[in-house]
């Protein structure tokens, strides 16, 4: 009788190199609650996010859901874009520690802003950005900010749909989960018209 249990040298030699490149895939990852985007690179997003849309009466775009949104799109299907971003942020907190002495997420509100305009303009130390332009990569943040809070909440960003209700919007049905029941037309009988 054949042992089901057993395995040949080939067979083991392939489990093995399957489980090396998985843990290679899994370690490679960054580590925190993030798919693509380090705690630190979160952190900074997170901060220029609500800098772009500031939390008031509902909440801001980060706690809107604006990182996972940026970050969903460069673990999947915008993986090639990852590296700028990363720049991007680094400069951001690069730019930051020299002008201020610490991280952008570290500074008040009116500083972020000031920052942020600068960046905005260009008037920010070249070196710090690592070759990519930062009025370039401002326009990218912002541009990503609104739609993880305007869009729709299936792709990371507009939890809890605040900024739909923030506008009065009602949520939209997702296609193919909502089975409308046809409404009869009323007739003159039912309005009294008969």
């Amino acid at each position: 009788m054949d042992d089901p249990y057993s395995v040949d040298r080939r067979g083991f030699l392939k489990t093995t190199a399957t489980a090396a490149a998985a843990t290679t895939i899994a370690c490679s990852a960054p580590e925190g609650r993030w798919r693509a985007l380090t705690d630190e690179e979160g952190r900074t997003l997170a901060a220029v996010c609500d800098r772009i849309i500031p939390p008031d009466d509902y909440p801001g775009a980060a706690e809107a859901g604006g990182v996972e949104f940026v970050d969903r799109q460069l673990a999947t299907r915008e993986k090639d874009q990852l590296p700028i971003w990363q720049k991007g942020l680094r400069g951001i907190d690069a730019t930051s520690r020299q002008k201020e002495g610490k991280p952008f997420s570290e500074l008040s509100s009116e500083e972020q802003v000031a920052l942020l305009k600068e960046i905005e303009s260009g008037e920010v130390p070249a070196a710090a950005w690592e070759g990519l332009d930062p009025q370039a990569f401002f326009g990218r943040v912002v541009r990503y900010t609104m739609m993880g809070f305007y869009g729709d909440p299936r792709h990371g960003g507009n939890r809890d749909h605040v900024s739909w209700r923030m506008l009065g919007v009602p949520p939209a049905p997702i296609r193919g989960r909502l089975h409308e029941v046809p409404v009869a037309a009323p007739t003159l009988a039912k309005e009294g018209r008969g």
